[in-house]
């Protein structure tokens, strides 16, 4: 992968969103909900969407969050993961959350509007 004239290793890449999603996530929804509702929005979310899609894995076996569950893709044998995208009325992102592959879509949505508030 080629970054502002960069050569940067996938694998590194991957890395580092493994690191995002455990210990900066936080941080990166706070400066876009900050930025979001102050400077966009005039500091009020008056309405929110949220999206649900899933993401499956070229593998056999499931771990920790990777698990079979329902597919939208028909791809219900393969290990997968629930990504949620929670957006202002705008499309701002705001918070994403993701889960277990075989977790229930309609549970999702109230634990990040919880963790948001």
């Amino acid at each position: 992968m080629n970054h502002f004239d960069e050569d940067m290793d996938l694998s590194k890449i991957y890395r580092y969103l493994d690191k995002l999603n455990h210990s900066q996530q936080e941080k990166v929804q706070d400066i876009s909900v900050r930025h979001n509702t102050r400077e966009l929005l005039g500091g009020h979310i008056g309405v929110m969407f949220y999206d649900v899609t899933t993401l499956y894995f070229e593998a056999d076996k499931e771990d920790d969050l990777r698990k079979t569950g329902f597919s939208k893709e028909g791809r219900h044998k393969k290990p997968q993961i629930i990504l949620g995208l929670l957006v202002s009325l705008n499309g701002y992102p705001l918070a994403y959350c993701i889960h277990e592959g075989n977790k229930y879509e309609g549970h999702t949505m109230m634990p990040v509007i919880k963790e948001l508030f």
